[in-house]
């Protein structure tokens, strides 16, 4: 019984890393999706405005090419937009995340079914091998979102710190 609850550990464990690395991923191109998108907000409503005319209009020197820089930077921000697709990334490295996450807790009511002993031999087979299918078809599916170092090495932190673990106050609310 030590080998399955070892296996267990391991599987959560693993779904602990994989949805700390998800959502961190998720939470980075939110950032960068912020960073390019209120920029181009901006720059698409100043182009496209009769501001530009104003500001323009008479003007000699540099200055009367800032609103061809403008729209030059307008066009680049919206490709880099459309070709990051930080939307759609976001939205799969939380789902992912969230399918670690039901893993993750998955593998701690069984560990406790065993440990209270609750469970025949054959439901615990069956069980931790539909977690171990479970995990094996996520870590496919994540391999469409990647993460990176920083995700990982911002998700162990997360762990060492405490962030997944219980107060004694919190457990008896």
């Amino acid at each position: 019984m030590q080998d399955t609850i070892a296996l267990i550990k391991r599987i959560k464990v693993d779904a602990l890393y994989g949805k700390k690395k998800h959502f961190n991923a998720a939470d980075r191109k939110e950032k960068y999706h912020y960073w390019i998108g209120i920029p181009l907000l901006v720059l698409n409503i100043i182009s496209g405005s009769i501001l530009f005319y104003v500001l323009t209009d008479g003007v000699e020197g540099w200055i009367k090419y800032v609103p061809l820089f403008i729209t030059l930077l307008t066009a680049l921000l919206s490709g880099f937009q459309t070709f990051l697709n930080h939307e759609k990334k976001v939205e799969g490295h939380r789902r992912v995340g969230n399918k670690y996450l039901s893993i993750m807790k998955k593998s701690k009511r069984l560990e406790s079914y065993l440990k209270d002993n609750v469970l025949p031999k054959p439901e615990i087979i069956k069980r931790l091998d539909s977690l171990a299918d479970e995990i094996e078809s996520v870590n496919i599916e994540a391999e469409v979102f990647p993460t990176n170092q920083q995700d990982y090495n911002d998700a162990k932190k997360g762990i060492e710190d405490g962030e997944e673990t219980y107060t004694v106050d919190e457990l008896d609310t």
